[in-house]
């Protein structure tokens, strides 16, 4: 009973902060008047894909499932200090660096897709658009439903990653604050690690540091090729890399590095 309180209190708390801080940011932006909008040329072609809807407004579930399923005090206070801390650092962004979306949705014709349009559109707005919480908070819930058995664990995953895409095929994003979001995410992540002197937490502490360079190396590689020349969009690759660094250290695989380094120094002193 009394780890259903903490759990029912953090999520009260998270609720409340969330509530003021968005609320706030959207009043401020619609009060400016001329705000201006991100857009990557290549944009024009996601298509607007009405089903959608289903998981981007999912996320809300997500939090009653997830701050219900975290079992431990210490993991409770981590996920709480992590989202939060991810609400207001958006919430200053969304103040200071205002975006809003600039594309018109197309007619929903589908009469249930398009109630669930029309319930998005009595608390949510054009504004708060980058970073995107949706795609921040789909990291986070991964943090804790990774723990998952394996099938359920693959759910999750694929869930959330249509969590994330449903922000572009919703037409309530554009591609910057899907970039901005995870690396939102994963500088949270770097900022407050798990307190865990083990191992696998000191390697998941390192492959947050790995994800949150090479989003923003992904990052760095689209806006060079936007605004310079399309060969910088080969930076993605060294952001691949940094990937794949990221997720040997996050699934304790360190010791493959260590055995392709042995067998580059073996072939070097042939």
């Amino acid at each position: 009973m009394k780890k259903m309180n903490s759990q029912v209190w953090a999520l009260v708390i998270f609720s409340l902060v969330f509530a003021v801080v968005y609320k706030f940011s959207l009043w401020y932006a619609a009060g400016l008047g001329n705000v201006s909008s991100f857009v990557f040329s290549f944009e024009k072609d996601i298509p607007f894909i009405p089903w959608t809807i289903i998981p981007y407004l999912s996320s809300g579930a997500f939090f009653c499932i997830v701050f219900l399923q975290i079992r431990s005090r210490e993991a409770l206070r981590l996920f709480l200090k992590r989202v939060v801390a991810m609400t207001l650092l958006a919430g200053i962004f969304f103040i200071f660096l205002p975006l809003q979306y600039s594309y018109a949705k197309p007619e929903v014709k589908n009469s249930v897709f398009g109630a669930l349009f029309w319930l998005l559109e009595g608390f949510d707005d054009r504004y708060n658009q980058s970073p995107s919480l949706h795609v921040a908070f789909a990291f986070a819930f991964w943090t804790v439903l990774r723990e998952l058995k394996n099938k359920w664990r693959t759910v999750a995953a694929i869930w959330l990653v249509m969590v994330a895409l449903s922000t572009l095929t919703t037409f309530q994003h554009h591609l910057i604050d899907i970039f901005t979001g995870s690396i939102l995410a994963h500088f949270i992540f770097v900022l407050f690690p798990a307190q865990n002197r083990q191992v696998g937490f000191r390697n998941l502490h390192v492959a947050n540091c790995y994800f949150l360079i090479g989003w923003a190396t992904v990052f760095t590689a689209f806006l060079l090729a936007e605004f310079y020349a399309f060969y910088w969009i080969h930076l993605c690759w060294l952001g691949v890399a940094i990937f794949v660094l990221g997720y040997l250290y996050q699934t304790n695989r360190v010791g493959y590095l260590r055995l392709a380094q042995i067998k580059i120094r073996t072939s070097n002193n042939r």
